[in-house]
């Protein structure tokens, strides 16, 4: 069981903290002569590996009796006062490996300076090169390289992906090519109709060995997302999609998440959001739950026009050039036509998302992409290639169903930035990256008008964690202090069962 001895949410306790060579060999405690300063470990959604850093303030001469060289291993043990709630009484671990120090400084008789630290996998992945052809669904191919590749014994969470993909690596390393695989991932939730478009046929110039063909592809019809993430937090490697990462559990009749979600690790996705965290006004906390109040806001630009669209965040068209066909194809995505089959943190419609009275700015593309796609290079088998294969009812299982979602994929990814914010909590060593919170900020209007509504409805809510950063600071407090600052993002405003007045 956790130990009683913390006075406040934001102690801790530093139970161990060991640095030892490549091989585990010459361990050496860092608890002894109190040469650590603090201590920081990150995680993000974009980052396929867990960072961390040691300040170390050095009176002893550590680094002459113990040489830093790069890749030794620093095992750490954490023990807070959130243990006993989330952690089942077990200590926090983590065990990253030195990749360098910076900022050495030296001052009278101490020295100051910083190991950074990553993963096991971050050095593997290195050193790999991927030179054999890939197929098969992402999520299988992304447990065979973490497993066979990156030899990591870590725990993997994958959601199943719908299409099968093929791909030449090139003698890239893992890492880039699950990032190349994430753009190319659909869930298996997502379900897709087309219906045979039309095509016209337009004359090359003299010598061309055939006519290319122009399709509009107005008839294909998505329903779900497409686009996934792949990163490593405390509990192990994930990959899943930005809907999944999106989805809430159900409420009960009083308004409750559900029972049965709240259990990691498990083999899904954590559900239920952290919190509520909330907004206090100092000295008014009312007896409340000290964890679950918030130090510090701060949220970013929520509104940017022309930014959206220049992304295409709207409507885009993505143009494909077959090189081995000479087929040239559009395809017109509007983000309005697959919202609603889309999964929302915040109550904002689809009609609301687009600003007020400028609904056209979502019937005209803002965006033009284009892209290469050699279709008999990438299908890769012994029989003829068919690009439109898809379009029939025995698709094959290689069909280049990516060129109806690629314009959805990089909208999916846009939309989660409508609305960012950063705020510091009491430390909580449980949140991870992909995880949800939920946040209430005090609504800023007259005392007499916060009886029927205490928070922003706009701003309060539940956020996705982009990016989670946990300090553990030993020279502030009397057993030091612990902060977890959170990135959040969302792709839309407002409160999950009130519907958004944003754009309205």
């Amino acid at each position: 069981m956790a130990e009683k001895q913390f006075q406040n949410a934001s102690e801790f306790k530093l139970k161990k903290c060991t640095i030892s060579k490549g091989d585990g060999s010459n361990t050496f405690s860092l608890l002894t002569g109190d040469v650590i300063a603090s201590i920081s470990f990150h995680e993000s959604l974009f980052q396929p590996f867990l960072a961390g850093s040691l300040m170390l303030s050095d009176s002893t001469g550590f680094l002459t009796n113990f040489p830093i060289q790069g890749g030794e291993i620093v095992d750490i043990e954490v023990s807070t006062s959130f243990d006993e709630q989330t952690n089942k009484g077990q200590a926090t671990k983590y065990k990253l490996k030195v990749v360098r120090i910076v900022g050495r400084t030296i001052k009278e008789k101490k020295q100051l300076y910083t190991l950074v630290m990553m993963s096991e996998e971050a050095f593997v992945n290195e050193i790999v090169r991927l030179e054999d052809p890939l197929s098969g669904k992402p999520d299988e191919l992304v447990t065979k390289l973490v497993r066979e590749k990156l030899k990591s014994s870590k725990e993997i969470f994958v959601e199943p992906c719908k299409f099968s993909v093929k791909m030449l690596p090139a003698k890239r390393r893992p890492f880039d090519v699950i990032a190349d695989m994430t753009k190319r991932s659909i869930s298996g939730n997502a379900t897709f109709t087309t219906k045979k478009t039309k095509t016209k046929k337009v004359k090359n110039e003299p010598g061309s060995a055939f006519d290319s063909q122009k399709t509009s592809g107005k008839e294909n019809e998505i329903k779900g997302t497409a686009g996934y993430f792949f990163w490593e937090s405390l509990r192990g490697y994930n990959y899943y999609s930005v809907d999944a990462l999106c989805s809430l559990p159900k409420l009960d009749r009083k308004g409750n998440y559900k029972e049965g979600t709240e259990e990691f690790p498990a083999k899904d996705l954590r559900s239920k959001p952290w919190g509520p965290y909330e907004e206090v006004l100092a000295n008014l906390d009312n007896g409340k739950d000290q964890r679950g109040i918030v130090s510090n806001f701060k949220f970013k630009t929520e509104i940017d026009i022309i930014a959206s669209l220049r992304k295409g965040k709207y409507a885009s068209v993505m143009i494909f050039f077959n090189m081995s066909t000479g087929q040239y194809e559009e395809y017109t995505y509007k983000v309005k036509q697959s919202y609603d089959a889309m999964s929302h943190l915040g109550g904002q419609d689809s009609v609301s998302l687009i600003p007020t009275n400028q609904e056209e700015l979502s019937e005209t593309p803002s965006r033009v992409m284009s892209a290469i796609l050699d279709h008999e290079a990438w299908y890769n088998d012994p029989d003829i290639a068919d690009p439109d294969s898809e379009a029939t009812d025995n698709p094959s299982e290689y069909a280049d169903w990516i060129k109806y979602y690629a314009a959805q994929t990089v909208a999916r990814y846009d939309l989660l930035a409508n609305q960012e914010a950063k705020l510091t909590i009491p430390g909580n060593p449980s949140i991870s990256a992909g995880d949800k919170v939920s946040v209430l900020v005090l609504n800023k209007v007259a005392d007499k008008l916060k009886v029927k509504k205490p928070y922003d409805e706009e701003t309060s809510g539940v956020y996705l964690v982009k990016e989670v950063s946990h300090k553990y600071d030993r020279l502030e407090g009397g057993n030091g202090n612990m902060t977890t600052v959170l990135q959040l993002f969302r792709d839309s405003y407002g409160m999950s069962d009130l519907q958004s007045t944003r754009g309205e």
